[in-house]
């Protein structure tokens, strides 16, 4: 037993050691400024914005190299340190077609101009033209020269108007794509003479009542002069519509790049921190893995059995013992309660009596007032009806010794009366009870 007790000490001691070695290493981990949620989920996201961004570069270089042959415009620089931001570009690249229904039109529109080379100047133009070793012919548009065509405000205002009324619409070409405001001029130079109809019959009218070229979201063109050209559109829009998808694609593309950019910037400035965060854990790992190994073992020797049976013991009288305390308390509470209802109950029923006597005190007292009261009415209602009474009796007997003056019957005549046929009332029994004069008859008053 005490071989046991010696080896079971061993291995308590060790699982404290362990104990404490975990509770270090959870400390420490508390302490770091990392969040694993955090790290996980911006390396997902790196991982999503890697496959878009590849993506979105797949489709730019496809739509770049589906235009290169059109769009292409390579020079030398005429002069030592030339400004290349004189030279703006091609209007296709210039511009960016707000609705792609609007594509087949706005290039039918824009013709052979759509190819043409915007520069700031004149004088930028001619050094392109004579040194630039340009690789195919060019037609240049200097921003200080060009003459905007434009539709006036009124033609366009009747061009709706008409539109609306054939249930058509009628737009200015210049307002259907973007622009920057620096090349304005070159860019109403192109689009600024033309209206776009969505439909022929309307474009006919309106160019016929406006003498203005207008062309249909078909790509049918009517010309002031009565030309009309039209028929096959196979490609025709395509110029345009590609690179409005080429600009959206490259927009996405740097946006996503940036955006790329700054998650690996983030996860690179927490790398250290997940190194200390990883190994840490690990750590912990090994060392929890160490302590239910050593509780393991020592809840198998016979010394360690009793242990764990004894302490499970010792927390079951420990829990009885705070259920005993709590039920003590409770039980104070509960009598307390019970003595505050009984005091209340008590002096709830000393004013309930208190009450009730008054009441029969107030009763009584009515009582008696009433009695009081009728005794009163009575004593002074009595004298007054006997002298009444008296006088009654006194003029009738007057009345009944007036001699007669023939045989007709009598007739009551009293001076507090109206006359009438009809003898006079008898007085009731109340009236002679209370009479001090002897009733009398015909024959004594005769």
């Amino acid at each position: 037993m005490k071989k046991e007790k010696s080896s079971a000490a061993k291995l308590s001691k060790k699982r404290d050691t362990t104990v404490e070695k975990v509770d270090t290493l959870r400390s420490k981990l508390s302490k770091i400024d990392f969040s694993e949620k955090n790290f996980n989920s911006l390396e997902n996201e790196k991982f999503e914005l890697e496959n878009v961004v590849s993506t979105l570069q797949e489709k730019v270089d496809t739509l770049s190299a589906q235009l290169e042959g059109r769009l292409a415009f390579n020079y030398s620089d005429p002069v030592r340190g030339f400004d290349r931001s004189k030279v703006k570009g091609l209007v296709a690249r210039l511009i960016n077609v707000k609705v792609p229904k609007h594509s087949t039109a706005l290039e039918v529109v824009a013709g052979g101009k759509l190819y043409q080379v915007v520069v700031d100047e004149a004088t930028t133009g001619k050094a392109l033209l004579d040194k630039g070793k340009l690789q195919r012919r060019v037609t240049i548009i200097p921003l200080d020269k060009i003459v905007p065509r434009r539709v006036s405000s009124s033609t366009a205002d009747r061009a709706s108007s008409m539109a609306k009324d054939m249930n058509a619409t009628s737009q200015a070409a210049i307002e259907l794509v973007g622009f920057e405001e620096e090349v304005r001029n070159a860019i109403e130079h192109v689009f600024g003479s033309t209206l776009v109809v969505d439909g022929m019959k309307a474009a006919n009218s309106i160019c016929d009542a406006t003498k203005t070229r207008t062309v249909t979201l078909d790509g049918d063109v009517y010309e002031p002069s009565g030309l009309i050209s039209g028929g096959s559109k196979d490609n025709l829009g395509s110029t345009l519509s590609k690179i409005s998808q080429l600009t959206m694609a490259s927009n996405e593309l740097k946006e996503k790049t940036s955006r790329l950019k700054t998650v690996v910037k983030k996860l690179q400035s927490m790398a250290s921190q997940s190194q200390q965060f990883d190994k840490l854990s690990g750590e912990l790992d090994i060392a929890s893995s160490e302590l239910a190994a050593v509780e393991k073992h020592i809840s198998q020797t016979s010394y360690g059995m009793l242990k764990d049976k004894f302490d499970a013991m010792t927390k079951e009288v420990t829990e009885a013992t705070d259920e005993v305390s709590q039920m003590l308390k409770t039980k104070d509470e509960k009598w307390a309660l019970h003595k505050e209802l009984k005091e209340k109950e008590t002096q709830l029923t000393e004013d309930r009596e208190k009450r009730l006597k008054d009441i029969e005190t107030r009763i009584e007292e009515v009582k008696q007032a009433v009695v009081d009261k009728e005794n009163a009415a009575r004593e002074v209602r009595l004298p007054m009806t006997s002298e009444t009474l008296l006088c009654a009796i006194i003029l009738t007997e007057l009345v009944c010794r007036r001699p007669r003056t023939s045989h007709r019957p009598l007739t009551w005549k009293c001076r507090a009366q109206k006359r009438t046929s009809r003898p006079p009332r008898k007085p009731s029994p109340l009236q002679w009870k209370h009479s001090t004069l002897p009733r009398r008859t015909k024959r004594s008053t005769r």
